[in-house]
């Protein structure tokens, strides 16, 4: 598939050969993996904001797109993404198995509630679009497009649900989480239904996965609960299933097995399976990186950046068999055997530009930067901080922003909320992702803003290099 579409782009794809050009290499030599691997690494500043945007196309033509998403990045910026029948077609095929293989959907009446933003945003829209199409198959499948409002998903629940065998919810991991926790509040008895969970755009803990599962009456998280590894780049790359979600909790249970199998990794990563047929993941320095046709601008050992590794199907199991684990025979315990497909793994679980997610929104430490060069604020504090999501006792997802004083500042009573009120300020100016959920829910994406002394070791600790972002489980 590489090979392929590499051969394809250079010849049609104008941008593509003056970048090969720019890193002094001659496209017509690459023959082999081992030579397509000697690539230099893509990314947004060095391929997609460097050329003109109708040169990245292949024949320089949009005449087949279809759909266009876009993304804010580093700079509120947006880059667009457009897509057309083709491509969606990659994720029909893949998101079709998943919902047979772990969701029956051929089996079961089923309803999908969407709760992911619908918009220029690729979550919701290019869920709904793609599952409609699996639909129109002739599955026993149907979905509404709720968007981002607890209140109304709700309501759709309530007035659809019971007509159904089973109800798929849909959304961020916190955004689903909330809906569950208010359902009670609207005469909702979760577990008096055969709910299914779908999310995406940040990874979780396996206690995250246990709450939902408990408080919504899931018997088999394993397989019930899906967990997507996309951008927007591409669309969805990877997804959780029934084995990757075995294997992840082993792994959370037993130190030894989660370093043979993450040996890098410093937190939980989302471990998940892919076709590599569509997408092909290489580790790099540490990073994954991709290739493949997943919007209408192919793209070559693309950087995200996120850091994490690929483990080949035999691989995994191998290193399993090593640390003791027969996962085979585990999968027959855990009743998810017949689930099984030999598919490669991908694990991410942190961001290399210092990113974190918050309810679906990526948010940079440049933003909060800029934010503390405030006027008001200058003379108080420094501009360093570290900014960290966290989750309360009721695995409520928050937004922390710790900030340090300078040395002979005096806390005033309302800085707190100047800092506060200057970092939505110009999060909203800014990041168009963070906008929109501002708009949604204010408070619930609001941060919470932590006061400290000059150089409190905590996390201003002089003579080292400072943190703007803190990962934790």
């Amino acid at each position: 598939m590489v090979l392929k579409l590499f051969k394809f782009t250079l010849k049609t794809a104008p941008a593509f050969g003056k970048y090969l050009k720019k890193h002094g290499i001659n496209g017509k030599k690459i023959k082999k993996i081992a030579d397509y691997k000697t690539l230099p690494v893509m990314d947004k500043q060095n391929y997609l904001r460097a050329f003109e945007f109708k040169d990245l196309f292949p024949y320089r033509d949009l005449s087949r797109v279809t759909t266009i998403s876009a993304t804010s990045g580093t700079t509120g910026s947006p880059l667009y993404f457009p897509r057309g029948e083709e491509q969606d077609a990659q994720y029909e095929y893949v998101a079709e198995l998943y919902l047979r293989n772990q969701f029956q959907i051929h089996q079961k009446k089923t309803l999908g509630l969407i709760g992911f933003g619908l918009g220029i945003w690729i979550g919701g829209m290019f869920t709904y679009k793609n599952f409609n199409k699996i639909a129109a198959k002739g599955y026993p499948f149907s979905l509404i497009p709720v968007g981002a409002n607890v209140e109304l998903y709700l309501q759709a629940f309530k007035k659809f649900a019971p007509l159904y065998d089973q109800i798929i919810l849909m959304g961020y991991p916190p955004f689903v989480k909330d809906v569950i926790d208010e359902g009670k509040d609207h005469g909702i008895d979760w577990k008096s239904y055969k709910l299914r969970i779908l999310t995406a755009a940040e990874g979780f803990s396996e206690k995250f996965r246990e709450y939902l599962a408990e408080k919504a009456g899931i018997k088999n998280p394993y397989n019930d609960i899906i967990n997507m590894y996309g951008t927007v780049e591409m669309g969805t790359m990877a997804h959780e299933t029934g084995l990757a979600n075995l294997i992840r909790k082993i792994a959370v249970n037993d130190h030894k097995i989660f370093r043979t199998i993450f040996p890098h990794a410093n937190r939980t990563p989302t471990l998940a399976q892919y076709h590599p047929d569509i997408v092909y993941f290489e580790e790099e320095k540490g990073e994954v990186i991709a290739t493949g046709y997943g919007s209408s601008i192919p793209l070559f050992r693309y950087r995200f950046p996120d850091i994490g590794g690929v483990v080949p199907f035999e691989t995994m199991v191998t290193k399993l068999k090593t640390a003791g684990v027969d996962i085979f025979a585990e999968a027959k315990k855990a009743g998810i055997a017949e689930t099984i497909m030999r598919l490669p793994f991908v694990y991410v679980y942190e961001r290399s530009d210092h990113a974190i997610i918050v309810r679906g929104a990526n948010i940079y430490p440049e933003e909060i930067k800029n934010a503390l060069h405030h006027k008001e604020l200058e003379s108080v504090v420094t501009g360093k901080f570290t900014m960290i999501k966290k989750e309360d006792r009721k695995m409520n997802e928050y937004f922390e922003v710790n900030v340090e004083l300078k040395r002979n500042a005096k806390e005033r009573e309302d800085l707190n909320k100047t800092i506060r009120d200057a970092v939505v300020e110009n999060l909203v100016k800014t990041n168009n992702e963070y906008k929109y959920l501002y708009s949604l829910d204010s408070e619930r994406v609001a941060p919470s803003i932590i006061l400290w002394p000059y150089q409190h070791e905590k996390y201003f600790k002089p003579g080292g290099k400072q943190k703007w972002s803190v990962k934790i489980n």
